[in-house]
C-alpha cells in the first residue's frame, strides 16, 4: 500500500453472539438455524458496507474465522483475534473474544496482560484475569503514523453472584439471599470492570512512556463514561491540579506531559457541530444508554498544540435499535456501531 492517507474511519462494533452454527452460545438451545445465520451475516454485511470503516474493533465474537472471511469481502484484509473463545462443553461456547479488522497492515497484535504490580497495589487476588482479554494492535497507516489500537469489552453490570430463580413463594430468608446475591454480585462486577479499566490505563501509560504513538481504544465499556468506574480512563481531561500545583500555573511543557498520558472521548473531540447530540448505543427496558466508546490520545485533539489529526465526525448507527424493521433487523445486534472519522493534519 502506498501514498498518503488524508482521512480514515475507525469503528467499535458489538456483534451480539456472533457464532456460526452448529455451535451454540451459552446454552445448547442457542443455535442459529441456517436461515437465522444467513440473516445475521446479511445484516452485518450491509452494516459493513454502509460504514466503510478502515479499522473496526469487534466484541462478542465466538466464530473468529467466519468473521475474518466476512470482513475480507469489505476491504478489510487484515484480521486478528489474540485469544480463543471459551468452551463450556462440546459445541457450547461460554466466552466470546474481541477481534480487530483493518484495511491497513496490522504489524502486531497481542493480548493485554494483567499488571501484577498493580494487582498487588490494589490488594486484589493474584489470580485476577480480564473477563475478556483485550487486544493491543500496532497498525501502520500510510503517510500518517504507526498507531496503537486497543479493542476491549469490559465486564458487564450483570451480577457475578446470580442465584437460580425458584418457582415457590419467597419467604424472608429467600428474599434476603437473592437481594444480597444481586447487590454483592453487582458490586463485584463493578470491581472487576473498574480493575480492567485501571489495567488498560496502566498499559496505555507504559506504552506512551516507552514508545509514544497515537493511541485509540475501541470498546464496549459496559458503563457510561461519566461513571466513577470509567472516569479513570479519561480523568486527565478534568484535572485541575497536579499535587498542590494548579494546571493553569504549569508551563507549556508540563501541560504537554499531562496531555501525553490523557485519553479523550471522541464525542468530545468531534468538530462537527451537526453531530453534537449523543445517541444511545444500547437499550435496556426501553431506556437508552451509551456503552460503546472510542477513546483517543492527545494526537487527535484539535485543541492540543502538537496534534496530528482531528475528529471531523462521529456517527452512531442505532436505527435498528430505535426503529427496527423485523424483515431487515431480525438478527441484528443489540448494540449500535460507533464510528469516528479522522482527518490528518499536514
Amino acid at each position: 500500500m502506498s501514498g498518503y492517507t488524508t482521512k480514515f474511519k475507525i469503528c467499535t462494533f458489538n456483534l451480539l453472539n456472533y457464532i456460526e452454527p452448529p455451535n451454540a452460545y451459552y446454552e445448547l438451545e442457542n443455535i442459529y438455524t441456517k436461515a437465522q445465520w444467513v440473516k445475521k451475516e446479511a445484516w452485518l454485511s450491509k452494516q459493513l458496507s454502509v460504514l466503510a470503516a478502515d479499522i473496526i474493533g469487534f466484541q462478542e465474537v465466538f466464530s473468529p474465522e467466519a468473521l475474518k472471511s466476512l470482513v475480507s469481502k469489505h476491504n478489510l484484509p487484515f484480521f486478528q483475534a489474540v485469544s480463543e473463545p471459551g468452551v463450556d462443553q462440546h459445541h457450547v461456547f461460554n466466552k466470546p473474544v474481541v477481534a480487530i479488522a483493518s484495511r491497513f497492515p496490522i504489524i502486531s497484535a497481542t493480548e493485554v496482560k494483567v499488571n501484577e504490580s498493580l494487582i498487588r497495589e490494589l490488594k486484589l487476588q493474584p489470580d485476577f484475569t480480564f473477563s475478556r482479554a483485550p487486544i493491543k494492535a500496532e497498525i501502520s497507516i500510510d503517510g500518517f503514523s504507526t498507531i496503537i489500537v486497543y479493542v476491549v469489552h469490559l465486564k458487564s453490570k450483570r451480577s457475578k453472584f446470580e442465584r437460580e430463580v425458584v418457582d415457590h413463594n419467597l419467604d424472608d430468608t429467600a428474599v434476603i439471599e437473592h437481594m444480597q446475591a444481586d447487590i454483592h454480585g453487582r458490586w463485584a462486577s463493578n470491581i472487576q470492570r473498574g480493575t480492567e479499566a485501571s489495567m488498560l490505563y496502566q498499559d496505555f501509560v507504559e506504552q506512551m512512556r516507552s514508545n509514544e504513538r497515537p493511541t485509540i481504544i475501541l470498546g464496549d465499556l459496559n458503563d457510561t463514561i461519566d461513571s466513577a468506574v470509567l472516569q479513570q480512563l479519561v480523568a486527565g481531561r478534568n484535572m485541575d491540579r497536579v499535587g498542590f500545583r494548579l494546571i493553569s500555573g504549569l508551563s507549556k511543557d508540563e501541560r504537554r506531559s499531562i496531555a501525553k498520558y490523557s485519553l479523550f472521548d471522541a464525542f468530545d473531540l468531534n468538530t462537527n457541530s451537526n453531530n453534537s447530540a449523543r445517541k444511545p448505543t444500547h437499550y435496556f427496558a426501553n431506556k437508552g444508554n451509551t456503552l460503546d466508546y472510542i477513546l483517543m490520545s492527545k494526537d487527535f485533539n484539535a485543541e492540543y498544540d502538537h496534534s496530528l489529526a482531528t475528529v471531523s465526525d462521529l456517527e452512531v448507527s442505532n436505527n435498528h435499535l430505535e426503529n427496527p424493521i423485523y424483515e431487515n433487523d431480525a438478527e441484528c445486534s443489540d448494540h449500535a456501531p460507533v464510528m469516528a472519522t479522522v482527518e490528518v493534519r499536514f
